[in-house]
C-alpha cells in the first residue's frame, strides 16, 4: 500500500470517527426525551432484527451483565422481550415489541431525518452510498468474527 493509500484510509478513519461519535452523542441527547438511558437508546436503534443477547455483548465489548442491565431496563419500559432462542435454549434472545419499534422509529427519525442533524446533508443517493459502505464495513468486521 502506498503512503498516499495509507494516508487517504488514515484520513477516512479519522472522519468515520467523527461520525461515530457526533452519532453517539446525538442518540445520547435524544435518549432523556424518550426517558432513555444514552445506552437503552444505542440498544433500541440497533434492534433492528433479534439479536442473542451474547451477540449484543459482543458487540458492545461488556461483560454480558452489563448487556443484562441494559435490557432489564428496555424490558421493565415495555420496550423489548425476552426469550430463549429456538435453535439453543441456553441463549436468550432480544427482540422489540410494539412499543419499542415505535420509540426506535422515532430516534432514529430524529436523528436522521429532515430535522436530524447526522445525515441531513447527504442525498439520498449519498445516503445509499454511504449504507452500502457501512454494510461493506462491517462485513468484514463480522468475517472477522467481530
Amino acid at each position: 500500500m502506498t503512503n498516499q493509500a495509507l494516508s487517504t484510509i488514515e484520513r477516512s478513519y479519522t472522519q468515520f470517527m467523527v461520525f461515530l461519535m457526533l452519532s453517539k452523542h446525538a442518540v445520547f441527547e435524544l435518549a432523556s426525551a424518550h426517558e432513555l438511558t444514552g445506552m437503552q437508546a444505542v440498544v433500541l436503534c440497533l434492534l433492528d432484527k433479534p439479536y442473542r443477547m451474547n451477540a449484543l455483548s459482543k458487540l458492545f465489548n461488556c461483560d454480558p451483565s452489563n448487556m443484562t442491565g441494559i435490557v432489564d431496563g428496555l424490558e421493565q419500559k415495555q420496550m423489548v422481550t425476552r426469550y430463549s432462542d429456538k435453535l439453543d435454549h441456553r441463549s436468550k434472545m432480544v427482540d422489540l415489541n410494539p412499543k419499542g419499534r415505535r420509540v426506535r422509529k422515532q430516534l432514529i427519525a430524529e436523528i436522521c431525518g429532515a430535522d436530524g442533524y447526522i445525515l441531513k446533508n447527504l442525498t439520498t443517493e449519498e445516503a445509499e452510498q454511504f449504507a452500502g459502505l457501512i454494510n461493506k464495513i462491517n462485513t468484514a468486521g463480522q468475517d472477522r468474527g467481530n
